[in-house]
């Protein structure tokens, strides 16, 4: 099975300079043949217009062989960024299969950010 595509953008409408990693998870029958598991996108600035989009256009391909559909492939994503510190956070992550015929998709994958259970991790964090 080959999976083909690219990451194309992400709205973030209060985070600026942002860039995404990709990795694939997959059941234990499942094999990457040939592609990347994993990668990174190139750093953004979002966009001046209203819609506040960070453009990455990040190509993605991989070939996989499996005896078993159980453990299908799936994408996880992880946008981050840089905070008032300089430091690298995680600004959103989510995950989603990949598709299981053949054509074009779109996919919208929505993230999500842990919150701070405490005040003071909210402070460090």
């Amino acid at each position: 099975v080959t999976f083909s595509g690219q990451i194309v953008s992400a709205e973030f409408p209060f985070q600026d300079s942002l860039w995404c990693k990709y990795k694939f998870r997959y059941g234990k029958d499942w094999h990457p043949v040939s592609g990347t598991q994993e990668g990174m996108s190139q750093a953004t600035r979002r966009s001046s217009d209203g819609r506040h989009v960070c453009v990455w256009n990040f190509p993605i391909e991989i070939t996989f062989k499996s005896t078993n559909p159980y453990g299908w492939p799936q994408i996880v994503i992880v946008v981050s960024g840089i905070d008032s510190l300089g430091r690298d956070v995680v600004r959103g992550y989510g995950s989603q299969h990949l598709p299981l015929g053949p054509g074009n998709y779109t996919r919208v994958i929505p993230t999500f950010v842990p919150v701070p259970s405490s005040t003071l991790e909210r402070l460090s964090g």
